[in-house]
Formats: C-alpha cells, structure tokens, sequence
C-alpha cells in the first residue's frame, strides 16, 4: 500500500486498524501524531483530558527546539536576505542555572533565536491542529485499558470516560508519550536509572494581596524557594519548592496545602486570593536506559522525567517526537530495516540521561543546606568552556551533528533555506552542480542545487528530515 493511499479502516464499528498508536495526546504525542501523518502514516492517539491542560506548565522553548519548529513551518524561520546578511552571527539571551543569572544562551543568528516563550498548551494546539489537519485521528475523553502484544502488531483496549469500553485498536507500534506514570512502558521492558527525591513543591496561579510579601523572580529563604512571575492582566504563577524532604504519598493538591507550603517556605502565612491551577512536582529524575521494546517505543516524560526547571522536559519530548516520526514512518513503508528505532533509543536516551543529570545538580545546588556546592559551581561556570557547554546543553544544542540553516541559490536564482525545504518532511540533499554526486539517500529526498550560503564544510550533503546530517561527501 503506497503512503498516498492509507486510511483509517475498521472490521467492525468498535475494531480499529491503524499504523501507529499514539497514547497520550499531550504537546509530546500530539506532535509525533503530526509528524508521522506528514508521511502519510495511518495514526490514532488516545488522550483521557477533553480538552487542554491550562495549567501553568512549560513556556520555555529553546533554541534546537525552535530549529526544529521552524523547520517545519510552526514558527517563521530565518530569512534568506537576513542569513545572507549575517551569516556568522550570534544572538544571546540571559539564563539562569539552578535559580542563579550564571548563563548566557547564545544561537547562530541564521536560527530563529536562543530563547522563546511560547506555552505549552499553544504548542499542544498547534500540534494537534496540524495532525488532525493530516488526517490523524484523534481520540480525547478516552483512555488506554490494557495492551496485548503479539507477534505482528500491538492490540489496545480503550475504555471511554464513563468506564465503558470503546473500541479496541489494532496498531504495528505503539508510542507511549502517556506521561511518567506511562502504561506502554509497565507494559513493556524499560529499565530506568532513577535519582530518588529529595524535596517536594507546589505551583499555582494566584493574587498575591500584599505587596512584596512574595518577591518577584526567584527567591531562596532558610528552608527552600518561592518563585513570583507577576501578572498584571490576571494571577501570577507563584512555586512554593520545600526542600525539608520527599512525601511519601503525593495526594491531589489542595489550595489549603498549597496556602501552608508557601507559608512554610516563606516563613509567614501568605496573603493569598483566587489560588486555581495547582500542580505538585519534585526533584526525582529518571531515564529508561533503552526507548524501544519490540514494538513499543517512548517519547517525553515517559522516557524520562526531572525537576521542572527552564521547560527541558518539554523541550527533550520535542525533541524526541522529531526524531522518532521519520524514523518510524520509513520502517513503516519498508523504507528502512526496524533497527533504525534502536538508533532513536540510543540517540535520544544519550539526549535524556545528559538533561536528567544536569537538573538533578540544578536541584542539589538550590538545597539550602548544600550552598557550598552551588557556590563551587557557580566558580565553575566563570570559566568560559564550562559556560559556554552548560549553556550548550540547556538549549539543546550540545546534540551533535545538526545542519544550521542556510540558503541556497539556483543557477537561476531562485532561493531556498534549508528550514523551507525541510517543511515536507524529506531528507534534503544539496550539492553546488549537477557534476558533484551526493551522498546516498533515499530516492525520494529532495535534490537541490545551488551556491550555499554560508560556506560550509562540505561539498554536498544529505540533511535528515528532523534537519541533522546524514553523511556528507
């Protein structure tokens, strides 16, 4: 069956055949249902909320995030004529590390920036917008019972909100981007390193009603932090981080609790109105050492989870969907061999264990009983290496081999950047003339031929879909 031509089918109302089961439709599934309906690939997704989780999450994109955004049209790329123009620049933006104004995160000028603040519920939007534009199915109000796996494909049970069962879908993989407590990975064999917690927090959205009782930006006191983000148009996002301990069980919040924890931490009882939104996260950090089992795969906190700090948890998930979509839609078509998913495993666990280690240090530093650490590493970061690769791994970009974007100029002169050629999805090949071979790749990658703009180490490349290179000749 050629890509063009594949639907959804069912052999009765309540059997679903399909390519690929997404469960878990949050920013994370959401995109790889996008990316892999851009091949053509027949995808459902199961996602239990009806609607959109507004609460205050994830608003920081970073800068190989927003390549990868660009290049697939979700954000506006770079222009021809200001690559052309600046070819070699940088820009920079202030970071923090572990709650200190220690870093600065730098990009190439011909990507769209080092930082953005985009939220995740937008990003969610605009993912599922674009998948089900695609024709991805997209199930919400319904949630994944169990999973049989057998010898050709992957067989779910999904039950709707009142309990009763919905349809039962038939898929040859299964991605689980279902969140930390992940049913595809129970289901499957996913070993993890594990950091246990060692404090525990409460974030919100609320008024403060006493002026500079609650400090704006991060703020540390004898026994953890608060974090302010004023609003003026509506309630600020006040964290409450307690680092006395773990809990032993984590409840629901209440906005009682969330009252006492802020007070504790603050050391006074806060003036506090129209608390809403209310989320609990810790420190504990984790990482499935492998993301594939047969035919299940893993994707954003499901392979890894971590102290919530700067969005890298969204950030590494992004990351991951990218690089996964492609691969799965060529063993899908038979394009490739299966093992090109190990390749995502070892990639992407390589991408995690290096976020999941640096925020785990993030969170000792910030524990007022350990300053001695984060005043060492703070010494640290005054030297410039050290900086700058932290800096590196914050933003994404300390993943090897990426191809940043450029323009190419046709003989007649035409322009194309690469982020536009790599809107399609396509393996990208350019060359200067149509004397110079490429290196080998798919017959279906896209073959451009032009004066590349900048100068770059090779004369011809082969550009992966999720825009790393290939091979280069």
């Amino acid at each position: 069956m050629t890509t063009a031509s594949r639907t959804h089918s069912s052999t009765t109302d309540s059997v679903v055949d399909t390519d690929v089961l997404v469960v878990g439709g949050g920013p994370v599934g959401m995109l790889v249902a996008a990316e892999l309906a851009l091949q053509g690939i027949r995808v459902v997704v199961i996602e239990t909320r009806t609607e959109l989780d507004i609460r205050p999450r994830a608003g920081t994109v970073h800068a190989r995030s927003l390549s990868l955004l660009a290049r697939r049209g979700y954000i506006p790329a770079t222009a021809p004529e200001v690559i052309r123009r600046d070819p070699h620049g940088k820009r920079r933006t202030p970071f923090q590390f572990a709650a200190q104004p220690v870093l600065t995160i730098s990009a190439p000028s011909v990507e769209p920036g080092p930082i953005a603040g985009i939220p995740q519920a937008r990003l969610e939007a605009a993912f599922e917008e674009r998948a089900r534009a695609l024709g991805a199915r997209i199930l919400r109000g319904h949630t994944v019972a169990s999973l049989d796996i057998g010898a050709h494909a992957v067989v779910a049970d999904v039950d709707a909100l009142d309990g009763k069962r919905a349809l039962r879908v038939r898929a040859e993989y299964v991605v689980g981007a279902d969140g930390a407590r992940s049913l595809v990975a129970r289901t499957g064999d996913f070993p993890a390193r594990v950091y246990p917690a060692t404090m525990n927090a409460l974030a919100g959205l609320a008024f403060s009603d006493t002026p500079g009782q609650i400090p704006q930006g991060w703020n540390p006191t004898p026994t953890g932090w608060t974090m302010h983000n004023p609003n003026p148009y509506g309630p600020a996002r006040i964290i409450a981080m307690d680092f006395s301990g773990p809990l032993d069980h984590r409840p629901e919040p209440s906005v009682t609790e969330y009252r006492q924890r802020l007070g504790y931490v603050l050391g006074a009882a806060p003036a506090l109105s129209g608390v809403s939104h209310l989320t609990r996260f810790s420190d504990h950090g984790r990482f499935r050492t492998s993301m594939r089992d047969g035919r299940l795969l893993l994707a954003g906190d499901a392979a890894h989870s971590h102290y919530p700090l700067g969005g890298q948890g969204l950030n590494t998930g992004m990351q991951d969907a990218f690089a996964l979509g492609w691969r799965l839609a060529r063993v899908i078509t038979g394009h490739d061999r299966p093992e090109i998913l190990d390749d995502y495993s070892r990639e992407r666990v390589a991408a995690a264990s290096a976020v999941v280690g640096n925020t785990v240090l993030q969170s000792r530093m910030m524990n007022p009983r350990t300053p001695e650490l984060r005043d060492a590493v703070v010494a640290m970061l005054a030297v410039p290496v050290v900086h700058d690769a932290l800096a590196q791994l914050i933003s994404g970009q300390f993943q090897c081999g990426f191809q940043h974007d450029l323009v190419v100029t046709e003989a007649g002169g035409r322009e194309h950047t690469l982020a536009e050629l790599l809107r399609a999805g396509r393996f990208v090949a350019i060359r200067p003339d149509e004397h110079t071979p490429t290196p080998d790749g798919p017959a279906d990658a896209v073959v451009v031929t032009g004066k590349v703009t900048p100068d770059q180490a090779w004369t011809s490349a082969l550009v992966r879909p999720d825009g790393y290179l290939a091979a280069t000749l």
